[in-house]
């Protein structure tokens, strides 16, 4: 027998610089602490080092850094990095926490006046492959890929790829030892390195692919033509110069060698210690005094008859709060559910787990029954998270919900919308007990192993179930506390609890549609896109991937030579934007931009939706999310159904492929400028005011103003320059968007905005006041009084502070819209039983609901939306409503 190879060493080399910027500006900047210190750049390590010690520990590694003295590149080249801004200040605040950090994982920390980290890394390297040692350099830029070779690989961290010699070519199109070469040629923004001009990335890659290197590029400098031969011969001297300053010095003299870098395993305790001081709960090691990370085994009452099971719930003590934590499949698919077991917590005693469904020894789905007392009791409090959810089960089983329930992702929601989006049991957990749950792959598995929650053996779906009913448990009171200090405890009971039911009736109901329109769409929207692919492919002279960004900017920007409109961190931008500007004098502009929204149409629609018609009814039932809009709005998932469009032909011909059955009509019924009449409603501005009084035209009115033209002369195209402008006031956007938006100068732009706030002074003064406020609370609040927290406002990031006051000035009004519509919801909820009691509410999509009702009953549900719409909450201005009838959505909208 062979002896068995010892696994060679692993020497793992962080590029600190690298990554401190690049988490800064990847991850969300209102990430902070209680105390205000942001941490994203901190996070973005410490999830680093999740992912390094995630599988086998590394025997050696560094952390290096770049020193902030002078290095030969400087002396050889003054203008090196010299275009660099300098560190922002919430990057610099957290430098000295990310020190503790890497010392707290207790790697060494590196920094040598003279080099740059990428020299240590690259010298480090080197001697670890000498050494026989497996080397990974953390990073993922293109200077430390010239490394990447036999016993070198790259790994990004952030994006969770590992590059090898192969990708590195598939990425930057040359060899790793070809990286300074093509630096040299295409230049590198980040360093300063100019480069030959009227050569990119392709280009330069294209030359080396084809004379090997950049000597041989000059050798054969005779083969080239025009302005490229002429720009190579120019920069002949400075190419080489820059292909210097791109190489990585590997023979640095350094006072530390690979043997100084053995590595210890880090304490849990102080790792825990910090990540509590940080708020960094999803990374609690469970090495502190409160048990994180693995959820704790718990011992758990399995009753195995239906006469022990009634004991049990009888023996719960009355009056006390239980937590309901249901298992059910397809876990997927509530809406078509059927329960397999649920477990029950109470204070003082272990958790109860029936088991309906499983492997072993089960109560029969005829014991569900046994569920009808204890979820009804009204007298007995309960902790859920997602009633909905629990809702929808319920009722498919022929039981209800009564007595006090609390709902700790709502009520997540209610304290601070922002902070656990999307509220899911494991980050509310985290964040409020500082608790862990188990993955639900630990339980059904995952990939070909995937298993339903019957096929699981009872006992590991009890302990599965029971450990987060015990979570449910601990925070059940922790967030009914805290909805009280957050003011937010009547609003959850007086809107967003009942407004979960009336939720979960429009997702059992569905909306029909018709699937084999859906798929006569379909079929000819591949059509329409395949012919315009061909034009496209036409124009261009070549097949290419229309999707890449990459390979559509090389097309557009380097081989038509296009206009170049703006640029981005990797490149020429291809966006939208960025098209429609050049699509008035490019044919293929014009052709992208039809074979994007058709794609979109197919990707986002046709197929999306043909595919989410459940085959039991025939109906799609969408998800109604209450969590995860943080104005307050509900979003539509799986599918989106209000990302619909409407105004383009295809749009309104999707919607009518959502139909009424036979004898039975759709009721669209939709505000008008619902926004703009909070806006009037809270800045109490007289023109404003009196514009919807007096039912004016506001967009005209505004128009009128801006062109200096009297209201009846004011063209459709200067109406929709009112429009953008009377909105742009919602959204804060300032004269720059405001000009990309209408196609103006920013000036012109500037004018016009002004003009509006010299108009509309009362609007100018709430503004004012509302940001001003939001500044002093670090809050907004809505007409009901809902909070949104604004970390943005505290941030020293001129930009970040910007953003934080257009949430001030939008959330308000965006998220009052939503608070009307949540009223009139359960208002119609109340009423249409008795005004039509066969009629449905089925859709709620931005500021519209959509209704499904016998055509007997069309009458009397017009007037229940119609009162319940247009009187939800006394305002200053009345809101209007428009109602449509027809056989489909598309023909009542």
């Amino acid at each position: 027998m062979m002896p068995r190879m010892a696994k060679a060493e692993r020497l793992v080399l962080v590029d600190g610089s690298w990554l401190i910027y690049r988490a800064f500006f990847a991850i969300p900047a209102n990430l902070q602490t209680k105390t205000g210190l942001p941490t994203n750049a901190i996070f973005g390590f410490a999830t680093m080092f999740r992912k390094l010690f995630s599988g086998r520990m590394p025997e050696r590694g560094a952390v290096v850094f770049d020193s902030p003295a002078a290095t030969f590149r400087e002396l050889k080249y003054p203008q090196y990095k010299a275009q660099r801004p300098s560190m922002p200040g919430e990057l610099a605040q957290q430098l000295p926490v990310i020190d503790r950090l890497v010392a707290t994982h207790r790697f060494p920390l590196l920094r040598q006046p003279g080099y740059e980290a990428d020299d240590i890394i690259a010298t480090l390297a080197r001697r670890g492959v000498e050494a026989g040692l497996e080397v990974v350099i953390v990073a993922g830029d293109k200077d430390l890929a010239q490394m990447v070779g036999d016993g070198i690989r790259m790994q990004d961290t952030m994006r969770d790829v590992t590059y090898d010699a192969e990708l590195v070519r598939k990425k930057w199109g040359v060899p790793p030892a070809r990286i300074p070469d093509l630096l040299a040629l295409m230049g590198d923004t980040v360093d300063n390195i100019p480069g030959v001009p009227g050569i990119g990335q392709k280009g330069a890659a294209g030359l080396l692919e084809k004379y090997g290197s950049l000597d041989g590029v000059y050798e054969h400098l005779d083969e080239l033509k025009g302005k490229q031969k002429a720009a190579l011969e120019e920069h002949r001297e400075a190419v080489k110069l820059w292909r210097h300053l791109a190489t990585v010095d590997d023979r640095a003299e350094l006072v530390v060698g690979v043997d100084d870098l053995r590595l210890t395993p880090p304490d849990p305790r102080e790792l825990d210690a910090l990540y509590r001081e940080l708020e960094f709960f999803s990374l609690l090691t469970g090495g502190g005094d409160a048990k994180v990370g693995d959820a704790p085994d718990i011992e758990v009452e399995v009753p195995t008859t239906v006469e022990a099971a009634r004991a049990a719930i009888d023996g719960l003590p009355a009056g006390q709060a239980v937590a309901v934590v249901p298992l059910f499949e397809p876990p997927a698919r509530v809406h078509h559910a059927h329960l397999v077991g649920v477990a029950l917590a109470t204070a003082g005693r272990k958790p109860l787990y029936l088991a309906f469904r499983g492997v072993g020894e089960t109560l029969g789905d005829g014991a569900i029954e046994l569920l009808r007392g204890l979820l009804g009791d009204t007298s007995r409090p309960k902790y859920v998270h997602d009633v909905k959810q629990l809702a929808i089960l319920a009722w498919r089983h022929g039981l209800r919900l009564g007595g006090e329930l609390l709902d700790t992702m709502v009520a997540s929601f209610l304290v601070d919308p922002v902070k656990c989006i999307p509220h899911g049991l494991d980050q509310v957990a985290r964040e409020y007990v500082q608790r862990s749950i188990p993955a639900v792959t630990t339980l059904l598995k995952s990939g070909k192993s995937a298993r339903p929650p019957s096929a699981v053996e009872v006992g590991a779906a009890a302990g599965y179930a029971a450990q987060l009913a015990d979570v449910v448990l601990a925070l059940g009171p922790v967030l009914q506390r805290r909805l009280g200090e957050a003011g937010q405890a009547a609003h959850y009971e007086a809107v967003e609890r009942p407004l979960a039911y009336v939720l979960a009736r429009m997702e059992l109901a569905g909306i029909r549609v018709d699937r084999d329109d859906l798929a006569r769409m379909g079929e000819e929207f591949h059509r329409r896109k395949a012919e315009i692919e061909a034009r496209i492919y036409a124009l261009a002279g070549h097949e290419f991937n229309i999707g890449s960004t990459k390979q559509l900017a090389d097309v557009l920007f380097e081989e038509l030579k296009l206009p170049v409109i703006k640029k981005n961190k990797t490149g020429y931008s291809t966006d939208a934007e960025v098209l429609e500007r050049l699509a008035p004098k490019h044919e293929i502009a014009r052709e992208i931009l039809a074979q994007r929204e058709l794609a979109k149409l197919i990707n986002t629609y046709t197929d999306v939706l043909r595919d989410a018609i459940a085959p039991e009814t025939g109906r799609i039932h969408a998800t109604f999310q209450q969590t995860v809009g943080v104005s307050g709005r509900l979003i539509s998932t799986d599918p989106d159904l209000q990302r619909t469009p409407v105004r383009t032909p295809e749009g309104q011909r999707i919607r009518r492929a959502f139909v009424a059955p036979e004898g039975r009509r759709i009721i669209s019924a939709d505000w008008s400028q619902i926004e703009l009449r909070v806006l009037a409603h809270f800045s109490k501005d007289p023109r404003l005011v009196e514009a919807f009084r007096d039912k004016l035209d506001l967009h005209r009115r505004t128009a009128a103003l801006l062109f200096r033209v009297a209201p009846e002369a004011v063209t459709k195209e200067q109406r929709n320059v009112g429009k953008t402008v009377n909105f742009a006031t919602i959204y804060g956007q300032g004269a720059t968007a405001l000009g990309q938006i209408l196609g103006i100068a920013r000036k012109e732009a500037q004018s016009y905005i002004e003009q509006y706030f010299e108009y509309y002074a009362g609007v100018r003064a709430w503004l004012d006041r509302t940001i001003a406020e939001a500044h002093g609370n670090g809050y907004v609040t809505t007409l009901l009084g809902r909070r949104r927290w604004i970390p943005e406002l505290t941030s020293r990031n001129d930009t970040d502070r910007a953003a934080g006051e257009r949430i001030a000035a939008n959330t308000p009004i965006q998220g009052s819209a939503a608070d009307l519509c949540k009223l009139a919801m359960l208002q119609i909820d109340r009423e249409l039983p008795a005004a039509a009691p066969d009629a449905r509410m089925l859709l709620q999509v931005h500021d519209e609901l959509v209704f499904e009702v016998p055509e007997a009953e069309v009458a009397a549900t017009v007037e229940v939306a119609r009162r319940a719409m247009e009187q939800p909450y006394p305002l200053d201005v009345p809101l209007e409503v428009g109602i449509g009838v027809g056989q489909s959505w598309g023909e009542a909208h």
